[in-house]
């Protein structure tokens, strides 16, 4: 086989484990597979020119710096108002604006008002209105509202809530029970919805190729596909990976922001331009919409590939992808929101490309890695 080509997008990851992650080129080259040589020159191609970006990110430099003073001060006061407001924090909106007009010469109202989580409007309103009888008795109802619909675990609505106020004694209608629950956003916690979709159904666009016979006697011969969701603060990251079913080894893979064709696609180029299959490969999926597209199938047919697709809503035709993003969010994200998406992605490289594939021992494969079972077996 001639020299490997590399996919942009796993040149880019492997620079990012030298100059964000701490890595050396020595020990990215061995983990990798890459020759150092590879690396110094994919490194010099990314570092930006100091001298035209100089005065640029000096300029960044101190703009973060007074974003960082802001948000100091705001964090320090936040902190403030949280430690002398603590009291008050489980409590109703009327104490809570006590609190505020209590303090109002210290912190500034909208601060307190965005901590404490109240509307200004309403701190105003309050102001100038007293307290009616009704209103008194309707916050000692909430609290007991809040105790039965605590208790329930938030299944409780309205009707088994205001069976519990009865069987306490508290004589009030259940029309103002559902007035009170619905004024303080309180409902019932409710399951998910069945889908109602037809399960089952097999797809028109392509055959079951597969089966479910996922054992095959040497590589190349079927590699399955997925799409799968990473959570960070930024919004989602999509992750698609290509894995080769006799040493089920990640042998393509693309991460996105964005659900596009081009995820799939772009996951697919990879394991095309790794592998250089010889001969026709079967490529199985579910019926997303990014595997029944257009350009999926010309892909395909370009590239000696045969398209396969599950039943529809049935993930046991595509159980040995779903293992893989089971073993991924047990062994790596554990259940973590990412701060970005860069952080996702180098997270996600490093499991696969540096754990996964290379180290991490495979039950199926009697205990060893991908790698090493590919390797053993060729």
């Amino acid at each position: 086989m001639g020299t490997p080509r590399f996919t942009p997008e796993f040149k880019e990851e492997a620079v990012r484990q030298i100059t964000e992650r701490g890595y050396s080129v020595a020990e990215v080259s061995e983990r990798l597979g890459v020759s150092a040589h590879s690396l110094y020159k994919w490194v010099r191609s990314v570092k930006p020119d100091n001298s035209e970006h100089q005065a640029q990110d000096l300029l960044d430099a101190r703009t973060e710096i007074l974003k960082l003073k802001a948000q100091l001060k705001r964090t320090e006061e936040e902190r403030d108002i949280l430690k002398k407001g603590s009291a008050v924090l489980c409590k109703g909106a009327r104490l809570k604006y006590r609190f505020i007009n209590d303090h109002r010469e210290i912190w500034s109202i909208v601060a307190m008002c965005r901590v404490l989580k109240v509307a200004r409007a309403g701190f105003y309103v309050w102001l100038h209105r007293p307290v009616t009888t009704g209103e008194k008795d309707n916050q000692r109802l909430l609290a007991l509202i809040r105790d039965s619909y605590a208790l329930s675990g938030g299944v409780y609505g309205y009707r088994r809530v205001h069976g519990d106020l009865r069987e306490i004694g508290e004589v009030c209608s259940r029309n103002r029970v559902a007035r009170i629950m619905r004024q303080n956003r309180i409902q019932a916690v409710h399951g998910y919805k069945i889908p109602r979709g037809v399960r089952g159904r097999p797809s028109l666009i392509a055959p079951n190729r597969v089966q479910r016979e996922f054992t095959v006697v040497k590589p190349n011969q079927v590699w399955v596909t997925d799409i799968t969701y990473i959570r960070t603060w930024q919004g989602w990251l999509y992750l698609a990976v290509v894995i080769d079913l006799f040493a089920r080894n990640v042998v393509g893979w693309s991460m996105k922001p964005t659900l596009s064709r081009e995820l799939a696609l772009d996951a697919l180029l990879m394991a095309v331009w790794r592998r250089k299959p010889a001969g026709s490969v079967i490529v199985h999926s579910d019926q997303g919409s990014q595997y029944g597209s257009d350009d999926w199938q010309r892909f395909c047919r370009a590239h000696n590939l045969s398209p396969s697709m599950s039943r529809r809503g049935n993930c046991w035709d595509n159980a040995v992808a779903e293992s893989f993003f089971s073993s991924l969010k047990k062994e790596r994200i554990r259940k973590r929101i990412y701060k970005t998406r860069d952080m996702a992605r180098a997270d996600i490289f490093d499991y696969i490309e540096m754990f996964y594939n290379r180290t991490r021992r495979h039950s199926h494969l009697g205990g060893v890695s991908p790698e090493a079972f590919e390797k053993a077996s060729s």
